[in-house]
């Protein structure tokens, strides 16, 4: 991917988050979501640990890792976010976190300096995941674990092209969601191994799952028209519910895995 084009898609995230960062803040997915606990259970014993959160967001996994005794590290590329987050953290009692700006596609950090790395649901944004997830294993120690949650593509491709058209189309700064397979692909290249992986889907409520994006009421619309008139296989996927015409709510897999740097 041309730096050109990487610097727009950078740009463009940046503007999303800016002005969207309170809503991650308040949003009960980010900050209850079961997958956090998740997380927490397939890092094991983390106190002194050293872990770095990319693409914090609002702060949700670093206090997660930072109270359970690890000595955590929060990256971002957005200002506005991390100024979220460091609130956030403050108002929790929890000082000791270092915030960085930083684009995951090139992290400001030395080989092997951490024991762990998540990410949790962030990457679709990313403008470059596989060179995401190679920065990943260079910033690992031998043996260090690599944590993601992110929004997952079906194989198939007629359904993948709608799931990242409708995520388009209610965030513009969403890049690509990967399926399952490029996903492994990009990690055991990346010199890591899978030690774990779990899917699932995840509810949205439309209304609140594009107001917290600001999606203008025009795109709302015409988002909603476009997924009521997929065809019924593909509304079965994306678990429709729909009263009298009306977008009630959708559904999307989420994928989370464990991995192991192995060299």
């Amino acid at each position: 991917m041309s730096d050109i084009h990487s610097s727009d898609i950078h740009k463009k995230a940046k503007a999303q988050f800016a002005k969207t960062s309170q809503a991650y803040v308040n949003s009960s997915i980010h900050a209850k979501g079961e997958d956090l606990g998740v997380l927490l259970e397939l890092s094991g014993n983390i106190k002194d640990k050293y872990v770095l959160d990319v693409a914090t967001g609002a702060g949700h996994t670093a206090l997660a890792f930072a109270k359970a005794g690890a000595k955590v590290t929060a990256t971002d590329l957005t200002p506005e976010m991390l100024d979220k987050a460091r609130g956030f953290l403050d108002s929790q009692n929890v000082q000791d976190v270092i915030f960085c700006e930083a684009i995951a596609e090139s992290l400001p950090f030395s080989d092997n300096s951490f024991d762990i790395v998540t990410c949790r649901i962030a990457a679709h944004h990313f403008a470059d995941v596989n060179a995401f997830v190679k920065e990943v294993a260079r910033v690992l120690k031998p043996d260090g674990q690599f944590l993601l949650i992110d929004n997952i593509a079906p194989v198939d491709s007629a359904l993948a092209k709608a799931m990242n058209h409708i995520e388009k189309v209610r965030d513009s700064s969403h890049v690509q969601a990967y399926s399952i397979p490029t996903w492994i692909d990009y990690v055991t290249k990346a010199g890591l191994e899978v030690a774990s992986l779990q899917r699932f889907k995840r509810k949205k409520n439309y209304i609140t799952w594009t107001q917290n994006a600001q999606t203008p009421g025009d795109m709302m619309r015409e988002l909603e028209q476009y997924v009521l008139s997929l065809p019924e296989s593909f509304q079965a996927y994306f678990e429709i519910i729909n009263d009298n015409n009306k977008l009630i709510a959708l559904s999307h897999e989420v994928m989370i895995l464990k991995a192991i740097k192995i060299i």
